[in-house]
């Protein structure tokens, strides 16, 4: 049984933590410039490349499982407003003295963060949220059967089935690589459904650890046949781009393995205070670091990394990764202490009440 505090499951929070620290490690390759490594050496890369590019799913089919039991509050999803807003307006200040004219163009767009496409992930995570309430209710209906039923309908049609059209006639449901607020429903309902299905009880945390490790290591296969090839008729060329698309059908199988292991998976005594940390911080992590004085910044700054020797390079990222997680969760630890100190949820929640549309108690 998995180790559990206050009614958490510990391994859903230890997974929140990895998936953030994959994003990072993302950001790492592809801004940072890591990813520029050698021919010689890219094969060293690509399972990182395989869990880096699994972060964002893993994080929304968190939101699934943990939110398809939860309740609606609208005061959480302004106080998570509030804590975009007082970073971009702090990360924008700080910049603007350091470098004047660096914010050209971006103060409207971080003032409204929602509707200026500042945050994509955090946009479609508005819309997924305010859609919950609709969600979760159906979802909590369905019987086991019928949840396991509808998580594979979901994952054919919007995983399988938008790999098969942009294979072929083009995407059918528009979501392209996967950076939309539908990709973003499905992997919330997906994820929901596991848990109302129970689908750890069907597949526990050996078989889903072996499973996640087949499903990596066929990406993994499958990128070094395609780019033996060198150049490929334009099927097979789209294919070697699509691999490690949000919604690839093999990624989005790896995450549901992903999930699943560590939905079960027994979460050392030592660990769990470093998880209960750093776990509510993760959101701030992604906001801190992909700020666009932050993320002007940092691009480049990780190319030394690519000449390193082959199996040096994986783990370099994965150190640089946690250095930027951990250094930007402690600044948003303090951003956490300050609203607490206000009482800023409980005053929302309060102002919420008065308005008489949402009642919080």
């Amino acid at each position: 049984m998995e180790e559990k505090t206050q009614g958490r499951n510990m391994g859903i929070d230890a997974l929140r933590c990895l998936a953030m620290l994959f994003i990072t490690c993302l950001h790492v390759l592809n801004q940072g410039g890591a990813r520029n490594v050698a021919a010689s050496a890219s094969g060293w890369l690509m399972p990182l490349k395989v869990l880096a590019n699994s972060g964002v799913n893993l994080y929304a089919l968190i939101s699934g499982w943990v939110l398809v039991y939860g309740r609606f509050r609208p005061a959480r999803l302004l106080e998570l407003w509030l804590q975009v807003l007082f970073w971009n307006l702090i990360v924008a200040a700080l910049g603007t003295a350091l470098e004047p004219g660096c914010m050209e163009g971006f103060w409207l767009r971080y003032c409204l963060p929602v509707s200026q496409k500042c945050y994509w992930y955090f946009t479609a995570y508005v819309g997924v949220y305010v859609l919950s309430p609709l969600l979760n209710p159906g979802i909590r209906r369905l019987t086991v059967r019928q949840a396991r039923a509808m998580l594979l309908t979901v994952y054919l049609l919007f995983s399988l089935g938008t790999r098969l059209g942009l294979s072929w006639q083009g995407d059918p449901w528009y979501i392209g690589a996967g950076y939309s607020v539908l990709w973003l429903l499905a992997l919330y309902v997906m994820g929901a459904c596991a848990r109302q299905g129970r689908l750890e009880e069907l597949i526990p945390p050996k078989t889903a650890a072996l499973l996640a490790l087949a499903w990596a290591a066929l990406i993994c296969a499958a990128s070094g046949l395609l780019s033996s090839l060198g150049e490929l008729p334009e099927f097979w060329e789209k294919q070697r781009g699509m691999l490690l698309y949000y919604n690839s059908p093999g990624l989005t199988a790896f995450t549901l393995c992903m999930l699943l292991l560590f939905a079960g998976l027994r979460i050392p005594r030592g660990l769990t205070g470093l998880i209960r940390w750093l776990s509510p911080l993760t959101f701030g992590v992604y906001i801190l670091h992909v700020h666009h004085v932050v993320w002007t910044s940092i691009q480049g700054l990780y190319k030394p990394l690519a000449r390193l020797p082959g199996p040096i390079v994986p783990l370099a990222v994965i150190a640089a990764g946690a250095g930027l997680l951990l250094s930007c969760a402690a600044l948003d630890w303090l951003r956490a202490r300050l609203f607490r100190a206000l009482r800023l949820r409980r005053r929302l929640e309060a102002a919420l009440n008065k308005t008489g549309l949402f009642n919080q108690e």
